[in-house]
């Protein structure tokens, strides 16, 4: 399977090491058709865009665009963090081709209550509020794909799943953080939910690369046409 479109990718705005150019032009080189620019939203405390400065990364984007139009789509996206137990999240005002939504350890809760269910959410078991959390997120708001489930927190993947699959959102499979397990992919498949395959890419040289998330694909057994992102080579 080769990858055809890279949605979910980080550059100096948040913790990348690479600009919104240099990403674009790594995912020339690796023959990608398209590549998201989707750095952390503003409630991140030690990554998200500065709210003063989001202005100038939406420019960055849009200069991008016009840059290399023609020549490869260029999304505008950001990451936002899940704030709230009744799905709030950090979304600022702005034009967002791809919105992509996701739980993060550093990102500041909109109440105690939500840090704690956060927090506690191995130890008590709290992955049906943290699931509900989620799904609320998800019919709130116009969410394009969410991010690394599981990650840091647990979840009902066949639950969220189908909440992605009710809403149009997609399943992320990432290839940075490992928590998604081929069991959990595995119940998650078992919805009609779409997939969606991310490199996660905080440096220019790992946009469009996913091999640990093809990997789990594989294992999984999830077949080429539930992924919105891959074409067999």
């Amino acid at each position: 399977m080769k990858l055809i479109a890279d949605y979910h990718t980080h550059t100096v705005h948040s913790h990348g090491t690479g600009r919104v150019e240099d990403n674009v032009e790594a995912a020339l080189q690796r023959g990608l058709q398209t590549v998201g620019i989707a750095d952390h939203g503003i409630a991140h405390f030690t990554y998200g865009v500065k709210r003063r400065k989001f202005g100038d990364y939406l420019s960055c984007i849009e200069n991008a665009k016009r840059q290399y139009d023609g020549r490869i789509d260029v999304k505008t996206g950001i990451e936002l963090n899940l704030i709230g137990l009744d799905g709030s999240v950090d979304l600022p005002q702005g034009r967002f081709d791809v919105v992509v939504l996701g739980y993060h350890k550093a990102a500041v809760c909109k109440n105690l209550k939500t840090a704690w269910t956060f927090a506690t959410g191995q130890l008590l078991h709290n992955d049906g509020k943290i699931t509900e959390a989620y799904m609320r997120a998800i019919q709130r708001h116009h969410i394009t794909i969410v991010a690394h489930p599981g990650y840091g927190v647990p979840v009902d993947y066949q639950k969220l799943a189908q909440a992605c699959a009710d809403y149009g959102t997609l399943f992320e499979i990432n290839n940075k953080h490992g928590d998604l397990t081929t069991e959990d992919l595995q119940q998650a498949a078992l919805t009609n939910v779409k997939f969606v395959i991310s490199s996660d890419a905080h440096s220019p040289c790992h946009v469009g690369l996913a091999p640990n998330a093809i990997q789990l694909v594989t294992r999984a057994g999830i077949a080429p046409s539930r992924i919105v992102n891959m074409t067999e080579d």
